[in-house]
């Protein structure tokens, strides 16, 4: 699993403070809840050098995207599993 990250003023990526309030392992289910927290989490831990709305709309676009993503996998997933059943359905009526 990839340690959470954080930006600093130079731009480059490091690990996140071990007082992040986020739980790896625990998502909560409640998309509000996770915004906020992860948005209360990067401010602080950004220590107000970016606006706290930039940073709720850079967390916002990120949970979106990430949602498409999955909801485009699932997607890719389901059709695969209907062309493997729609194959073995012809393979079965070739073999009679």
């Amino acid at each position: 699993m990839t340690p959470p990250t954080t930006l600093v003023d130079n731009g480059a990526a490091v690990a996140a403070a071990p007082t992040s309030t986020l739980r790896d392992g625990h998502p909560s289910g409640d998309s509000k809840h996770v915004w906020a927290e992860m948005t209360a989490t990067l401010s602080a831990e950004l220590g107000g050098s970016v606006p706290p709305g930039l940073v709720a709309e850079i967390v916002q676009a990120v949970l979106d995207e990430s949602r498409q993503a999955a909801q485009a996998r699932a997607a890719e997933i389901t059709m695969l599993e209907a062309r493997l059943r729609l194959e073995r359905l012809i393979h079965a009526r070739v073999s009679r």
